[in-house]
């Protein structure tokens, strides 16, 4: 099984799009797989958009947001 692995911090607004082009690529590897998309202290719509799509959320809550999504920054 593959497993592909989003941080995910408060990206409600990328998000579909990436989780879209990735079941679309892994649905032409042909092979098992899961989208993970870890929710990283959101304050967003994150988690329900994920679970909503098809990812499987696993919920991390740090003291404080590491930051470490999509659009991470130096």
């Amino acid at each position: 099984m593959i497993s592909l692995i989003v941080p995910a911090p408060n990206e409600e607004d990328c998000l579909p799009g990436t989780l879209a082009a990735l079941f679309a690529a892994a649905n032409q590897v042909g092979s098992p797989y899961e989208v993970i998309v870890v929710n990283d202290s959101s304050t967003d719509r994150t988690a329900t958009m994920a679970s909503e799509r098809g990812a499987r959320v696993v919920d991390l809550q740090h003291r404080r947001s590491r930051r470490r999504g999509m659009r991470a920054r130096a």
